[in-house]
């Protein structure tokens, strides 16, 4: 109750120089008052509409009409048109007052995959809605600058969420505006702006592209015969953990059962195949600009499936040293290396080190990226 009734007095003093500006000033002097009071701050723009335009012009014709021939109505007439530009300017003022809002940009976007933005608006009045506000927002992933229109009237203490989605193009960083936000209430004779620098990057994957991978190929699986730290159908003791309805027999442990008096289930540790280490060359004596793309999306898809696998060990990218993947945020944090990764010399004699379940990529011409694991071919991108 007591903010109500402070937003209350703070709206009776509209006249107050002050009244449309974010924080007040304690300038006292009559000439800086007096040229606030009529030129607007630089982040602040007031344009007439067209039919604000229209406005002007009958409004100068019912003036002349009103002063040749003394009629107290076409002075009335006159005197409610200005009033209406008046009241106009006021409105649109206390409409955009006390509202906030906040840029949500995606974590990282995709090449040929949508991405979405969000802007969150809240009006923090305490007793009048805003109405008819839109926002301009634009993003470097394509030429174009969307408008965001919210509920045409947001009560007060009202939150809403603005979405809009775009496609990017092109690997590498993508910024995400907040332009400004504009409005035409109340009568739509004034076009009321305020400017809004608000910026986001974003980085912007490799697009994922179709291949073929066989790792096995030659008649030869990579088996490691070590056990995975997962629950699955091996042989080697991982936990254990109270029966639940439908667990096999077979795998009560009796001894743990006797001793915890109550059934007691084996749960044993996945045997699985050994991982793969890829390696990425960026070496620009090798790729040209349009198979380097393609080895781009092919090093990001055939990464991301491996990981899904749960068989991707670490990425070595030449002239740098291993990264472990082990979580999806390892993973992540790579892409966004990939996404602005260009080609340069390096020794990669040196680096790179054989193994035979390291994954390598070599060029065959410009439409087409070969997969070796080890020295043998295992896969290569879909036409």
């Amino acid at each position: 109750m007591a903010d109500i009734r402070a937003d209350q007095k703070t709206w009776q003093d509209w006249t107050d120089p002050d009244f449309f500006c974010e924080a007040k000033r304690l300038e006292s002097r009559f000439f800086p008052l007096f040229f606030r009071q009529i030129v607007p701050a630089r982040t602040q723009e007031t344009k007439l509409t067209i039919t604000g335009w229209m406005m002007i012009i009958i409004s100068l014709g019912i003036g002349s009409a009103a002063y040749n021939t003394s009629s107290n109505i076409l002075f009335m007439t006159l005197s409610l048109l200005l009033s209406s530009f008046i009241l106009s300017g006021i409105l649109s003022h206390m409409n955009f007052r006390k509202m906030r809002w906040a840029l949500e940009a995606p974590s990282h976007l995709q090449v040929g995959e949508a991405g979405m933005g969000e802007v969150d608006v809240d009006n923090r009045k305490n007793l009048f809605p805003t109405m008819g506000i839109c926002f301009l927002v634009e993003s470097d992933a394509v030429d174009k600058t969307y408008r965001l229109y919210t509920p045409y009237v947001m009560s007060a203490r009202e939150k809403t969420k603005l979405e809009w989605t775009f496609v990017p193009k092109a690997r590498g960083f993508c910024k995400v505006r907040v332009l400004g936000i504009e409005s035409k209430f109340p009568f739509g004779f004034l076009r009321k702006a305020k400017l809004i620098d608000i910026e986001e990057e974003v980085p912007v994957w490799p697009a994922r592209v179709d291949y073929t991978f066989k790792p096995s190929g030659n008649g030869r699986r990579f088996l490691s015969g070590m056990t995975k730290r997962k629950a699955g159908q091996g042989n080697d003791l991982l936990n254990l953990r109270h029966y639940e309805r439908g667990d096999p027999p077979r795998l009560i442990h009796w001894k743990a059962t006797a001793r915890m008096n109550r059934l007691m289930i084996r749960q044993l540790a996945e045997e699985g195949e050994s991982g793969f280490h890829l390696f990425v060359d960026p070496d620009k004596e090798i790729w040209d600009s349009e198979n380097f793309e393609l080895m781009c999306s092919l090093v990001c898809s055939l990464a991301d499936d491996l990981f899904q696998m749960n068989r991707l060990e670490s990425i070595i990218v030449a002239g740098e040293s291993p990264e472990l993947i082990r979580e999806i945020r390892d993973l992540h944090d790579f892409f966004n290396r990939l996404a602005v990764i260009q080609p340069k010399i390096v020794n990669t004699k040196t680096m790179f080190s054989s193994h035979s379940n390291t994954i390598s990529f070599r060029p065959a011409g410009r439409e087409r990226v070969l997969v070796y694991v080890g020295d043998n071919e295992a896969g290569q991108t879909n036409s």
